[in-house]
């Protein structure tokens, strides 16, 4: 419904006023004034309420899936169907939190639609940034606009559209190489181009990055390019890694216990950032990575579960939710299933919280699967020497490294690339 802006309010405030003093001082000029003072905001109130443009909406983001903590462009592309004109109005398009809507902005004026000139009417376009907080998959709209009449009186608000869906991807960090020891002995997993019919190496050279192997650099492309050049090879299709994340309620009911939600909620998404970080190094190394969930809706066997490419898994990431279900983390048969596909033992790393007896169990059996295993137990002291850890985490932490792993105690307070490097996180071996 319309409503009175404050200086319709103050013509109504006037109004009663000089009604009141009309027949106190006798002046019938007072009370012609008080009727006008009273019709034109009643006048206004009709015109706003009589008022209905026909508009549309069409949002795009620029880009269509965003990187938590970036800023994204929204574009409304707004057209008028109405037969009338529309004058300059205000708008603003709404949010749902954790994102923040649009500030006030000036609409201009929008021209008729004439069926008889054009099949659409003109496309209006305004652009504004919204920033992306925290990853996930957030409402954004719906669009509002807000009428007011010529004298400012009164003035409506209404809703155009509806709301769209923008993705948020995970911060992720590149992570650098030779931290880990992989299983491929120069830590990629690529295969050189077999000799083509002339007998010459089918490769193409770049660029000598800190972590390549000597073993990979190409002389010849060397000596024309006057800088060191290495092979810049194949990718081996049947070399697997296992990334898993634990996305159970239950994992984190200690970090969550007697804390505010916003606490449990950091250590997670500091959770996810980590695996999804491990899984693009993986893919970047030249490995097909698993990236798996404690409640997968594929099951261990499926053909369903196939390795996840970039895209993959950023998406993947954003999606992630801590789960009510509470199945242990079954990862073993995953494991075995990638070493039958490519004939090694895969790699396995885990992004854990406070685990179960019956996880810890399958993550020993997995690891026994497995070349290597690496596991990052999250917790969130403030600090993040060993001996401040809970007391859980450096259990848990002694628990996996006599079955086999490779662990390092976390918190929300560092970042994946710095607990990446064995020399600044704590490993137990």
């Amino acid at each position: 419904m319309p409503t009175l802006t404050l200086r319709g309010w103050g013509f109504l405030a006037a109004s009663v006023v000089l009604f009141v003093l009309a027949p106190i001082l006798g002046q019938r000029e007072i009370a012609f004034a008080a009727s006008a003072s009273l019709t034109l905001p009643l006048l206004s109130f009709a015109l706003v309420a009589a008022r209905r443009p026909k508009l549309t909406v069409v949002r795009r983001f620029s880009p269509e899936t965003a990187s938590a903590g970036t800023d994204c462009e929204v574009i409304l592309s707004i057209q008028n169907w109405g037969f009338a004109p529309t004058p300059a109005a205000l708008w603003y398009d709404d949010a749902v939190a954790p994102l923040k809507r649009s500030s006030v902005a000036t609409l201009p004026a929008l021209p008729s639609f004439r069926a008889l000139e054009t099949d659409r009417p003109r496309v209006t376009t305004v652009r504004y940034l919204i920033e992306s907080p925290r990853r996930g998959v957030h409402s954004v709209g719906p669009f509002w606009v807000r009428f007011g009449d010529p004298f400012g009186l009164a003035t409506r608000r209404f809703s155009v559209g509806a709301t769209d869906s923008i993705t948020v991807t995970p911060e992720v960090e590149t992570l650098s190489r030779g931290s880990f020891r992989l299983p491929s002995g120069d830590g990629q997993a690529m295969q050189s181009r077999r000799p083509s019919a002339s007998g010459e190496q089918d490769v193409i050279a770049r660029k000598y990055q800190t972590g390549d192997s000597i073993r990979r650099v190409h002389w010849p492309a060397t000596a024309r390019h006057s800088e060191l050049m290495v092979r810049q090879d194949d990718q081996h299709s049947d070399h697997e890694a296992v990334v898993v994340l634990d996305n159970r309620l239950d994992s984190f009911v200690h970090i969550r216990r007697g804390r505010s939600d916003k606490a449990q909620s950091d250590t997670f998404e500091w959770a996810v950032s980590m695996a999804v970080s491990i899984g693009l190094h993986l893919l970047h190394e030249g490995y097909r990575t698993v990236f798996v969930e404690s409640h997968d809706p594929a099951p261990p066997h499926s053909n369903e579960r196939a390795s996840d490419g970039p895209d993959e898994l950023l998406l993947r990431g954003a999606h992630a939710r801590l789960g009510p279900e509470h199945p242990p983390l079954a990862v073993s048969d995953i494991v075995a299933d990638a070493g039958r596909v490519s004939g090694e033992l895969p790699p396995l790393f885990a992004v854990l919280g406070d685990i179960d007896d019956q996880s810890l169990d399958a993550l020993t059996r997995a690891a026994s699967a497995s070349s290597s295993a690496l596991a990052f137990v999250v917790h969130d002291a403030p600090k993040v020497s060993a001996e401040s850890a809970p007391e859980w985490a450096q259990q848990l932490c002694e628990r996996l490294t006599q079955s086999g792993w490779t662990t390092r105690l976390v918190s929300p307070m560092d970042t994946p690339s710095s607990v990446w490097e064995p020399d600044t996180a704590r490993i137990a071996r």
